[in-house]
């Protein structure tokens, strides 16, 4: 239990202004109100809230005071009520307790967590039967905060056994005794003040835990509903989540959730987290107040004549921009003096006013209205003035008004975008950002506000904004080069050929290779592969066009020609000429003893193109030698040239010659390159099981011969297609001899 204060009772009366009869409300904070997490008070200054209550204007807000429903106690002074926070047991009739209810208009307990003693049962009953009020609100069944064994359902049913009061509030073997539900079951009556009361109509009631209501008619006719369970129909007796009654001469209001009245601002260490004052979908607030209003007791006036009002501006036909300032203006007379004015607006042409301008302010005729941002085209402001005799005087606009936003209108050409686009509705005072957005290749090349131009940028904002506005952009694709080198021999050409391009410009590049070269691929910025390749720009680019040298060496064999007679081991000039396009690298050159199939063997290998060797004859006789030259460039494509006919090597005492061994050889294939079927040759040193096959670069075989053969000599001429029978491209490959003596292997190039 907090401490409090005792306050005389002329205290409390000194914040009253001179001269008002003000209506007293009492929150009772005896019962344990702020048990557990719960914090169901005014103010934590008790039983006088403070600040005193005489600071409190129109728009002090509801957090002035420290609790959890300091807004309903800040929202009915500036009804012009006081209000105190209980402090002991109630009493009813007792000159000394300053706050007996009898010196108290109204009640207001939010759930009570002890239960109330007989005498403050009897005291409550007595109170209301006499004209005061009660606003009696319970949690959900099991909400035990101290632990002691009862519940607030359970208090409550305690306090009225017999419901005299007319209701009983669901406890746990009750349906209904925990919901959480926003309903819009309200009762519509025009005539009933609750739900239709002079500080709004209720349109929705949130609950986030709560029990319900069983009504009793038999036991009080009076007990009505206020508000259902969606759902259920209107004559319901049960699953009500507000109703009221009247008993004797006073009026009782009852719902079953504490968390509506909860504004969000409980003291540091409770878990008060709903906001139920001011929740967006519901008009908890509205009942509250309206329910207090209704059950206050009424006290006698001889004054029974409203306040005459006149609306002066905005009277119809106004065309207000939201977030402008505008005078709001009336006149308001009484008899006996306007004691307060209400100031409320509609956006359905008048026939609700459910949005409050300003609420109880002083009869001043004049009002500075800040127009809120709900554009409505039958807009009309209401001014309600009341007396001390609370008589309600109203008048409105004569005609509808509207309330609109100021348009600014961005657009966009074509290569980018604004956001937001099209017409952006903007209120008055407020600041408007747009974002200037290029598509991929493209930059902001111009924007024009107001017709006019500015730095292009991919921003732009209007700030404290006080008329229409336009916005422009216009967009430029990006020029990117496009660069194309080669190596090899050949040339590029581009369509279209061009320096630099617009991004998403398709460029073709079609590979042209000199003679004796061949297109091999591209390189660089490309993930094309074709000849030609389709290129789109996107950015600044650079490819490579690469071709290869397939043309042969051309060689020419002067010595030895055939014919010739060379005698063994005496030394020799065999004499060449050969030349390529790129070059010759090296030359190989080989004899025969047994003609043009060889097998061949080394005279010398990688030796320069100088067009001369100086050989040594073998000493072996032989009637059909012969000499190959082969020379190789760069690329290793092979030209060969070979004696025309035989010659003999001879012993040059004896005048005898023979033939050499059978070798191991497999000869350059002929022709090289080919378009067609090409001739494999190769020998063996002796019979035996040989493999002759045909591979692409990684490997795979594309052609192969594989057998038992003879020593000597052998060929094979292979028809250039793949096993599937297609004819193979262009290209590099690679013949290969696999024996058991060793493995011999010579290239093979295909042209198209």
């Amino acid at each position: 239990m907090r401490p409090w204060l005792l306050i005389p009772l002329l205290v409390l009366l000194l914040v009253t202004p001179a001269g008002a009869a003000a209506k007293k409300a009492l929150f009772d904070n005896y019962h344990a109100e702020t048990a557990g997490n719960a914090d169901w008070e005014i103010d934590t200054h008790q039983p006088v809230p403070s600040p005193a209550q005489s600071g409190i204007g129109p728009n002090t807000p509801g957090t002035f005071w420290v609790g959890a429903i300091s807004s309903w106690g800040v929202d009915l002074v500036k009804r012009g009520y006081t209000v105190a926070t209980n402090p002991t047991a109630l009493t009813y009739g007792s000159g000394s307790n300053p706050y007996d209810l009898s010196n108290y208009d109204v009640l207001i307990v939010d759930e009570p967590n002890t239960l109330f003693s007989s005498a403050e049962a009897t005291a409550i009953l007595n109170f209301v039967h006499d004209g005061g009020g009660l606003v009696a609100i319970s949690d959900h069944s099991g909400s035990d905060r101290n632990n002691d064994g009862y519940d607030s359902p359970m208090i409550w049913n305690a306090l009225d056994p017999t419901h005299l009061l007319g209701a009983h509030f669901g406890v746990s073997a009750d349906a209904n005794n925990n919901i959480t539900q926003t309903s819009t079951n309200v009762n519509a009556l025009a005539s009933d003040s609750l739900t239709r009361g002079p500080v709004g109509n209720v349109t929705g009631f949130a609950f986030h835990n709560g029990t319900t209501l069983t009504l009793y008619p038999s036991a009080n006719p009076s007990v009505r509903g206020e508000v259902w369970m969606s759902g259920l129909s209107q004559t319901s007796t049960t699953g009500l989540m507000a109703a009221s009654s009247v008993y004797g001469s006073g009026r009782v209001f009852l719902t079953c959730d504490s968390s509506p009245a909860d504004d969000g601002s409980a003291t540091s260490g409770n878990s008060s987290i709903y906001d139920g004052w001011g929740e967006a979908g519901a008009t908890d607030s509205t009942l509250f107040l309206n329910a207090t209003l209704w059950a206050t007791r009424r006290t006698t006036t001889a004054d029974v004549t409203a306040p005459v009002v006149s609306v002066s501006a905005p009277d119809g036909g106004e065309t207000w921009k939201a977030g402008s300032t505008h005078a709001v203006s009336w006149t308001a007379s009484d008899a006996v003096g306007v004691s307060s004015v209400d100031l409320a607006y509609s956006t359905d042409g008048g026939a609700s006013f459910p949005n409050a301008i300003a609420t109880g302010i002083v009869n001043s005729g004049s009002w500075s209205w800040t127009v809120p941002n709900t554009p409505s085209g039958t807009a009309r402001v209401r001014v309600l003035a009341r007396d001390a005799a609370g008589n309600v005087g109203r008048d409105s606009s004569a005609a509808v008004f509207t309330i609109d936003r100021w348009t600014i209108t961005a657009s966009a050409g074509p290569g980018g975008s604004v956001t937001p686009g099209g017409a952006v509705p903007v209120v008055e005072g407020a600041s408007q950002g747009f974002s200037i957005r290029p598509d991929p290749g493209s930059h902001v090349l111009g924007l024009t506000v107001d017709g006019g131009a500015v730095t292009p940028d991919t921003s732009y904002t209007f700030s404290d904004v006080t008329a229409g506005h336009t916005l422009a952009a216009t967009f430029s694709a990006d020029q990117y080069p496009l660069t194309v080198s080669t190596v090899g021999g050949g040339t590029v050409t581009k369509v279209p050929d061009q320096a630099s391009y617009a991004y998403g410009t398709i460029v073709e590049l079609d590979p042209v290779p000199a003679a004796g070269w061949a297109f091999a691929g591209w390189s660089g910025d490309t993930s094309g592969s074709g000849d030609p390749v389709s290129l789109a720009v996107n950015g600044s680019r650079a490819v490579t066009a690469t071709f290869v040298d397939v043309a042969a060496p051309v060689v020419t064999l002067s010595a030895p020609v055939g014919g010739e007679a060379w005698g063994q081991g005496t030394p020799r000039e065999i004499r060449w000429t050969a030349s390529d396009n790129a070059g010759v690298d090296s030359v190989d050159v080989d004899y025969s003893l047994s003609g043009p199939g060889g097998p061949w063997q080394a005279v010398a290998h990688g030796v320069a193109n100088t067009g001369t060797y100086a050989w040594t004859v073998p000493g072996v006789a032989s009637d059909s030698a012969r000499v190959r030259v082969t020379a190789w460039d760069a690329a290793h494509n092979a030209g060969q040239a070979a004696s025309d006919s035989s010659f003999r090597i001879v012993d040059p005492t004896a005048g005898v010659w023979g033939s050499g061994p059978a070798v191991l050889a497999l000869a350059r294939p002929q022709p090289n390159p080919s378009r067609g079927g090409t001739l494999l040759r190769f020998s063996l040193p002796a019979a035996g099981h040989a493999r002759l096959e045909v591979v692409d670069v990684s490997g795979r075989r594309l052609g192969s011969s594989e057998g038992e053969y003879a020593a000597g000599a052998q060929s094979w001429r292979w028809d250039g297609r793949n096993p599937d029978g297609g004819e193979l491209g262009a290209g590099l490959y690679f013949v290969r001899l696999a024996t058991a003596w060793g493995t011999r292997t010579e290239r093979l190039v295909r042209l198209r």
